[in-house]
């Protein structure tokens, strides 16, 4: 049996260690359970050829440094498209003979946030959908195509998935619900930092939408963050780090350490799997604020 990690967003953005740590500590956890596991990485090209060859480069050191070398296979699209045909992309890692071996035989694909499109998806034996953002998730399952259709099991983050409180809009489907996985042999505790501070990684500014209520708000972590905005000027034996992704001409730099919150290029500390495991573990403990939206849908992640 082949377990198939189906991923599409670790390879593309090569300065987000913390991103790259989501399928990482699945395959490890895989790994070590010693199971036959394949990285299954879909890379849409973005039309630049030298960022492409970049991005790869860098997604093969990284699974070479964490002993995932001989257990991948990049599917490369020279063209974007949402059909994943396995015939028009290249392969890195995996040849496509082995693939398409491993794929006559029995299998099972974990497709991380519908990473896998048709017609590739329909190969796998057992496709089981794993949702690592409940609210925009099921939002828009209830208006498109999001996989709903050719998955044979539904995993989902949003512990409240289902419960009478919960509010996320209605599903047909029968989700399974699970902790988001953590991997305590790549995640180790360290000592306690001199000064107590909170740290948090994450991009600012967010171009997903759900309806509201009739509306469409803002789920920024910059809204999110708002009503707290004062609270390093209240706690002031703490530090508060904001590892955000903000330019620095943005107008948000200067308001923010102006409120005494501590800015941090999240590119730098956390762009690596390994630099983002230190700068979490150089922490205290983490202070953020979540998508107003999982608040009021009380999605339980």
């Amino acid at each position: 049996m082949t377990i198939f990690l189906g991923c599409g967003f670790a390879a593309k953005y090569r300065e987000g260690g913390g991103v790259f740590s989501v399928p990482l500590q699945w395959m490890l956890g895989l790994k070590r359970l010693k199971l036959d596991a394949i990285w299954l990485e879909i890379f849409p090209g973005t039309g630049n050829e030298i960022a492409d060859r970049r991005a790869i480069r860098s997604f093969k050191t990284q699974l070479g440094i964490h002993g995932l070398g001989a257990n991948y296979c990049l599917l490369y699209q020279p063209r974007a498209s949402d059909a994943h045909e396995l015939g028009k992309m290249s392969c890195l890692g995996m040849s496509k003979g082995e693939l398409c071996a491993r794929l006559a035989g029995p299998n099972t694909l974990l497709n991380l946030s519908y990473s896998v499109h048709p017609p590739l998806l329909l190969q796998f034996e057992r496709r089981i959908f794993c949702d690592l953002d409940p609210s925009e998730i099921f939002y828009w399952m209830t208006k498109i195509e999001m996989g709903q259709s050719y998955h044979h099991e539904f995993w989902t983050i949003g512990l409240n998935a289902g419960a009478r409180d919960c509010r996320l809009p209605q599903s047909q489907l029968e989700w399974r619900k699970f902790f988001p996985l953590v991997d305590t042999e790549f995640i180790q505790p360290q000592t306690a930092p001199a000064r107590f501070k909170l740290t948090t990684i994450g991009q600012w500014y967010w171009a997903g939408a759900v309806e509201v209520d009739g509306q469409f708000p803002d789920l920024s972590k910059k809204v999110a963050f708002a009503k707290y905005l004062e609270l390093p000027a209240r706690v002031k034996k703490a530090r508060f780090e904001l590892a955000m992704n903000i330019a620095k001409d943005d107008p948000e730099q200067a308001r923010l350490s102006e409120s005494g919150w501590h800015l941090r290029d999240p590119h730098r500390v956390a762009k690596t799997p390994a630099r983002y495991q230190r700068y979490v573990a150089s922490a205290s403990a983490e202070f953020t604020a979540i998508k107003g939206v999982d608040v009021a849908w009380q999605t339980g992640w």
